[in-house]
């Protein structure tokens, strides 16, 4: 793919950009010694309250290995906890604990801040169109999109 193809492909785009936003919140997290994806989990269990790893995995697009990964490292520096079911003896209920649900309102404080500067940066027309594309492209389906053009001809 050529800069250019690069510079006007939309996934493409989505994606670069998508990295550089998150490399960018890695560096603001990390005095606080979590990463991207462990913000998350806090994110999920603070609306959430009480979460099986399954349900943090379904709303988080995780699969269950790397949900566990994060819950077992967010458990080691105490900002959650896992207790067994009530219902089900394979599984585990997730919870805040005071450290994490502290560490969640230190950081949404810095965060939400953050963002409303950088937002309002973007004109509202020119953000409610970009949101409508993203919906737009997420319910796109590139593999049924290749699949059809296999049909019809080769690809």
């Amino acid at each position: 793919m050529s800069t250019d193809e690069k510079r006007n492909a939309l996934g493409f785009q989505i994606y670069f950009t998508g990295m550089l936003a998150r490399n960018n919140f890695n560096d603001f997290l990390k005095p606080y010694d979590i990463f991207t994806e462990q913000y998350g989990v806090l994110c999920v269990l603070n609306e959430h309250t009480k979460l099986t790893l399954r349900q943090i995995s379904e709303e988080m697009f995780k699969d269950k290995t790397t949900i566990t990964r994060l819950i077992d490292s967010l458990v080691k520096k105490d900002f959650i906890k896992k207790t067994p079911s009530d219902t089900d003896r394979r599984a585990f209920n997730v919870t805040l604990t005071s450290k994490g649900a502290l560490l969640y309102d230190e950081i949404g404080l810095c965060l939400k801040e953050a963002k409303q500067i950088m937002e309002d940066k973007i004109d509202p027309k020119e953000k409610e169109i970009t949101l409508k594309v993203l919906a737009q492209f997420r319910e796109m389906n590139i593999t049924d999109e290749v699949n059809k053009l296999k049909k019809d001809k080769e690809c």
